[in-house]
């Protein structure tokens, strides 16, 4: 089996981005469009804290004011609940628009002392993007490997 140079190696875990706010297109398994809010729990499938590196990607156009986005992680709780969610990092997007990228490694994240105990690792599989002060039209949140 050929080797594949470490320059296009992604990470196995996420296999492509998962949008936390903006549309996402209809196609086989959704018969429409769905649109993601800003503060809109989305369960991740891979564990982030098991992942070597991930990528939070932020876009827009334009906007009346610039935005902050704000990227909170939470654990799954070993009963099964969603535990405390944490800010992991934030990016600003000036008003003209732009597009920004914060890299972020599993083992950085933190999650809340009070879930601690709570924990069976890896667990980090709650993500949600929380705009501020609003939300432009065009605005694409994700995050992918």
């Amino acid at each position: 089996m050929p080797s594949i140079p470490q320059a296009h190696r992604g990470n196995p875990l996420i296999d492509a981005e998962t949008t936390l706010v903006g549309v996402i297109a209809h196609g086989a398994l959704r018969p429409a469009p769905k649109k993601f809010v800003s503060g809109e729990v989305v369960r991740l499938t891979t564990k982030l804290d098991a992942a070597a590196r991930f990528t939070l990607v932020a876009s827009h156009s334009s906007h009346t004011a610039a935005v902050t986005v704000d990227l909170q992680l939470a654990p799954l709780l070993i009963d099964g609940a969603t535990g405390t969610f944490v800010s992991a990092v934030k990016v600003s997007l000036t008003a003209e628009g732009g597009r920004v990228e914060a890299y972020l490694s599993g083992r950085d994240i933190s999650i809340a002392a009070a879930d601690q105990a709570r924990v069976q690792w890896p667990c980090i599989c709650f993500a949600k993007a929380v705009v501020t002060p609003s939300t432009p039209a065009d605005l694409h949140v994700g995050l992918t490997a």
